[in-house]
């Protein structure tokens, strides 16, 4: 029987970061890019723990305020960040267009006659 080495925790540097984030990042409108994200923090005033985490982010667009952190997390433990939260936005639901009766439509517009100006 062989032992497994344990699972590789948190970084310490990771415990709270997504509440912490969360209170400066909350209003960021996401997808983000890396740079929305540091400019967000900046105005918001993050912590220089927090502040120097996010200096670490890769450059590329994050979808999530969750995916932020699983990239940190990633990046701290020092494992590939290639396909940590890589979904995509998520789909929207393909919806018919609506059908408009047609009574309900608008009548098609008649030319305007034109007079001849004298």
């Amino acid at each position: 029987m062989t032992t497994r080495p344990a699972a590789p925790s948190a970084p310490p540097e990771v415990a709270g970061l997504a509440e912490r984030l969360a209170a400066v990042l909350g209003d960021l409108a996401f997808p983000a890019l890396r740079w929305e994200i540091l400019t967000a923090g900046e105005i918001y005033g993050v912590d220089t723990v927090s502040r120097g985490l996010l200096q670490r982010l890769p450059e590329r667009r994050y979808h999530s305020l969750g995916e932020v952190v699983a990239v940190l997390a990633a990046v701290l433990a020092g494992r590939p960040v290639a396909a940590v939260g890589q979904a995509g936005p998520p789909r929207t639901p393909r919806v018919a267009p609506r059908r408009v009766p047609a009574a309900a439509r608008p009548a098609a517009r008649r030319p305007v006659p034109r007079m001849p100006v004298a």
